[in-house]
C-alpha cells in the first residue's frame, strides 16, 4: 500500500490505496473490507472512497464545534 498525499482547502489528503479500475481480482467486498481497515489504523483521519481518484483516502478529522447553551 503506497500512500501519498494531496494539498485540498489546506487540509492533507491521503491516498491509501489506489484501485485498477481493470483489475478484476479487487471486488467491492475487498475495497469495502479495507475502509474500516484503515480507519482502525487512522483513528485521527476520515477514511472514504474518493470516485475521482479511485481510490481510498482520507483527510485530517477536524474538531467539532462545542455549541453554547444559551
Amino acid at each position: 500500500m503506497v500512500e501519498t498525499t494531496h494539498a485540498i482547502g489546506g487540509l492533507k489528503k491521503m491516498v491509501h490505496l489506489r484501485i485498477d479500475p481493470n483489475d478484476e481480482t479487487m471486488t467491492l467486498a475487498d475495497v469495502l473490507a479495507k475502509i474500516p481497515e484503515l480507519q482502525r489504523k487512522h483513528p485521527d483521519r476520515e477514511v472514504f472512497w474518493d470516485g475521482d481518484e479511485y481510490a481510498i483516502c482520507s483527510l485530517p478529522k477536524r474538531p467539532r464545534a462545542t455549541t453554547i447553551p444559551h
